[in-house]
């Protein structure tokens, strides 16, 4: 909430029309050189710590709010990511859900649509999370506060959408913290210098 007409808390927040989100045959043709570069960023964090607990992603889809392109290069990596875990949950409103879809490929189904509110999607995450039993490891792509306690079960990388909107509670329980926008603005940046 801005008070004394500073933005508001979706100044950052980039939307497209749900009559603009193409289909998956579409996304799936052709390059995009702004989804490579970001995956080998983030490929180059230990997001895993690989000591042999079940890995688990959860993915606040209302959390990635953007634009097309940038949409469709964060969910690039939230595939890649899937693609590694044993354990897959990702929910979001209904528009958040139906923007997504298109670019999660063979986890498009696992978007779990919930009623608009506060912290919907993050109860529904939880819940999935509380089915898998220790030992365990996760990677939330979120900055809510509600999954610090995800911590007091094991390992917790977070990949953050952007820090400027990060819980201080969530900060501080994160194994690993990965600065999604940072990078998102580094492999932008590694396009331009080619």
């Amino acid at each position: 909430m801005g008070l004394g007409g500073g933005p508001g808390e979706y100044a950052d927040y980039e939307w497209f029309r749900l009559e603009d989100v193409p289909a998956a045959e579409v996304v799936r043709t052709g390059p995009d050189p702004l989804s490579d570069a970001l995956r080998e960023l983030v490929a180059g964090y230990p997001v895993w710590a690989g000591q042999g607990a079940t890995r688990v992603l959860l993915v606040d889809l209302d959390n990635l709010r953007a634009g097309p392109a940038r949409l469709r290069a964060r969910l690039a990596v939230v595939l890649d990511l899937a693609r590694q875990a044993d354990r897959v949950s990702l929910a979001g409103q209904v528009g958040a859900v139906a923007r997504s879809r298109p670019w999660l490929e063979e986890f498009a189904d696992r978007a779990q649509p919930v009623p608009d509110g506060a912290d919907v999607a993050d109860l529904a995450l939880l819940a999935a999370a509380r089915k898998v039993p220790d030992p365990v490891e996760f990677v939330v792509v979120s900055n809510d506060g509600i999954f610090a306690d995800l911590a007091e079960r094991g390992d917790l990388t977070l990949l953050s959408p952007g820090t400027s909107a990060l819980s201080d509670r969530l900060y501080g329980a994160a194994s690993l913290l990965v600065d999604l926008a940072a990078l998102e603005a580094e492999a932008a940046a590694s396009l331009v210098r080619r």
